[in-house]
């Protein structure tokens, strides 16, 4: 009886130790998962879904054989998307570390909303993965954001308008017009021919910018401001 308690009480402590130590390096294991999920989707699509691997592990303008340039203003847009969510999350930790809480849950939700919008794009979800795979139809995909775009405006509009609101609304306001040009007016100026998509991905590229911009200017912000209320007497 003895032994079998002592060796309860050594895996007891054996696993309670192992627990302290991937604790401790949380931080390790998220980024460990983070690196291994791409992995993992890859190998799920591919035997799920019959996608071959080099399509989602080469380059698509070598894959496809295009011009190196294509896309180009829209991988400019992606990388605005991706630098927006990283400062937004950056300035989540200190928010956090501050005990800002609704700061915190702001720039967490407008991190991850800046992450989203940059893999719909990356991945064009609205206009092709989720209508050939999940069946819904690309304005629904809109009428989902515009839905989700209101409740985050709803929950933090205290916020919002506490600092550079108005870049924000610029950006807002691009971003709806090129939607409105893709959904509503693109049958109506097809005769403008290939300037129907400068005019639709030139507003969205304004309003990319726009929100770029009002992410940086609103971090910094927010930051100083933190900064100077640890900093006072």
């Amino acid at each position: 009886m003895r032994i079998i308690l002592s060796t309860d009480r050594r895996f007891t402590s054996q696993g309670y130790a192992m627990f302290r130590v991937l604790y401790r390096h949380r931080l390790v294991a998220i980024a460990v998962f983070l690196v291994l999920l791409p992995l993992a989707a890859i190998a799920v699509a591919c035997l799920f879904f019959g996608i071959e691997i080099p399509v989602m592990t080469r380059d698509a303008t070598a894959t496809v054989g295009i011009h190196p340039l294509t896309g180009a203003l829209s991988s400019l847009g992606i990388l605005l998307w991706w630098a927006s969510a990283s400062v937004w999350l950056f300035s989540a930790v200190l928010h956090r570390k501050f005990r800002s809480h609704r700061g915190f849950w702001f720039a967490v939700s407008s991190g991850f909303l800046s992450a989203y919008l940059a893999l719909d794009d990356l991945f064009l979800f609205h206009e092709d993965l989720v209508p050939t795979y999940l069946g819904l139809p690309e304005k629904a995909m809109y009428a989902v954001l515009s839905l989700v775009m209101a409740a985050y405006l709803l929950a933090f509009r205290r916020l919002i308008v506490q600092r550079e609101c108005l870049l924000l609304l610029f950006a807002l306001s691009f971003l709806a017009c090129s939607a409105f040009v893709d959904v509503v007016l693109e049958p109506w100026i097809l005769w403008l021919e290939d300037w129907r998509f400068f005019i639709e991905d030139g507003l969205k590229w304004l309003g990319i910018v726009s929100w770029c911009s009002f992410c940086v200017v609103r971090c910094r912000a927010d930051i100083l401001s933190m900064i100077d209320q640890t900093t006072k007497p």
